[in-house]
């Protein structure tokens, strides 16, 4: 499994990947800043020098996440009218930097499926895959009744948000229960990548909040049984952990250590 993080784009594109730690051989980043709607023409020589050090550095896939402001299920039509332009305008940046994947959550509660699959379908992508990522109240048999009409999309498994949802996979026969709900309703090949994260909430609690590798309510176990599954274990891992001083290094150790068993 290669394993990476999601890294700040402060101060240009270009120095991201010099921000990658050792031992890591992905990454993921935001397209623009997260918190703003409008998004500065991205600068050529930049993307460019982006581009050059993820060869020379041999990072692979470049992952690319939706900002924080977009809202795919909102029932306001301005606010869904502008989400929608400006996921189009993120994965037009996506695309520009190289990206392989874009990920987008997909929240479904009651009475959204609808809403949701038009708004999808309303993405504009050529050479970028969209990946669409559980939330701590997704559950994946409603999320497969949207993905069956988008055959060329495909599934971003992020470990807090499906503890947080209820799937208590630190249990081996409900972790085998979870995969089969994957494959039956969505399919296991359209699982592309795995949101590494223990959860800071307990089982169920539909509350997202990301903690450190095993020092969560997941802990060793859940993640044990993810890297010792013959698929999971082949899938590029990204961490979206809590920063601080010399953490990064800490979860990397975590996982590397936990993947061997």
């Amino acid at each position: 499994m290669r394993f990476g993080f999601h890294i700040s784009i402060s101060g240009g594109f270009s120095k991201v990947p010099d921000r990658v730690p050792d031992g890591c051989g992905t990454l993921q980043i935001f397209p623009s800043n997260p918190r703003g709607w409008k998004k500065k023409p991205l600068n050529k020589d930049d993307v460019e020098g982006f581009k050059i050090r993820v060869k020379e550095k041999d990072l692979s896939p470049v992952v690319v996440h939706s900002t924080y402001l977009p809202k795919i299920n909102t029932p306001k039509k301005d606010l869904r009218e502008k989400s929608i332009d400006a996921l189009n305008q993120e994965i037009e940046r996506a695309e520009a930097l190289g990206g392989d994947y874009f990920i987008i959550h997909l929240g479904v509660k009651g009475g959204e499926i609808e809403l949701l699959k038009d708004t999808l379908s309303r993405l504009k992508y050529r050479t970028i895959m969209i990946l669409l990522e559980n939330t701590c109240y997704s559950r994946f048999k409603d999320m497969g009744i949207i993905m069956k009409d988008f055959p060329d999309m495909g599934l971003c498994f992020d470990t807090a948000h499906a503890f947080e949802a209820g799937y208590d996979f630190r249990r081996e026969d409900k972790f085998r229960d979870m995969l089969k709900e994957i494959d039956d309703h969505i399919g296991t090949d359209r699982l592309k990548l795995i949101h590494l994260n223990d959860s800071m909430t307990p089982l169920g609690s539909k509350v997202d909040r990301h903690y450190h590798i095993g020092r969560g309510y997941i802990g060793a176990l859940g993640f044990i049984n993810i890297f010792r599954d013959e698929y999971f274990s082949t899938l590029p891992g990204i961490m979206e952990t809590p920063g601080c001083e010399g953490c990064d290094a800490m979860n990397l150790r975590a996982v590397q250590y936990l993947s061997q068993y």
